[in-house]
């Protein structure tokens, strides 16, 4: 929304588009994105109606290698690690116990067959963006980021492609 709203600023003082157009154009975002929540509760015409990720289940060879690599990078709160070979991190919101979204680093399981399919990487979305700030911090946890302004990928320590973005760089909408 932020990015919507500057880019429409930008049409308006560049003069693409008038006061009266700028102003409709506002009253239509904002009536948009406060029938947002609404939108949520409402039933979906077919099937079910996806909020958010819960979870990600992550089978590794040693799932506390993962656990610390996790919770170095990201600051993730690590949850429920029993030294059973599994450990929940938690990230983002709402807090624990209301739904919450978390990883978990789990040792992969003797009778567990190859998957047919692969997850190629998972991106998260990181608070405050800043280039080279996040960078920095990613070599200091001994990564090695590539990647472009708003968006970087580096590798777990079990070689997973795990991509890091601002709000803006991976911006489903836009």
């Amino acid at each position: 929304m932020e990015r919507f709203i500057a880019d429409l600023v930008k049409s308006f003082e560049s003069g693409k588009i008038d006061r009266r157009q700028f102003c409709e154009t506002v009253a239509l975002a904002a009536t948009v994105f406060a029938a947002g929540s609404a939108a949520t509760e409402a039933a979906p015409a077919r099937g079910l109606k996806m909020l958010g990720v819960n979870h990600i289940s992550y089978a590794c060879p040693d799932y506390k290698v993962a656990r610390d690599w996790y919770a170095k990078v990201f600051n993730t709160k690590i949850y429920n690690d029993k030294g059973m070979g599994r450990a929940n991190l938690a990230f983002g919101g709402p807090e624990q116990g209301k739904g919450g979204a978390f990883i978990i680093t789990r040792n992969f399981g003797a009778n567990e067959r190859p998957a047919q399919a692969t997850v190629d990487h998972v991106c998260y979305t990181v608070a405050n963006w800043d280039d080279t700030r996040v960078n920095n911090a990613l070599k200091a946890a001994g990564t090695n980021p590539v990647g472009r302004k708003g968006s970087v990928n580096v590798y777990d320590p079990f070689g997973y492609q795990v991509q890091i973005a601002s709000i803006d760089g991976e911006n489903p909408f836009i």
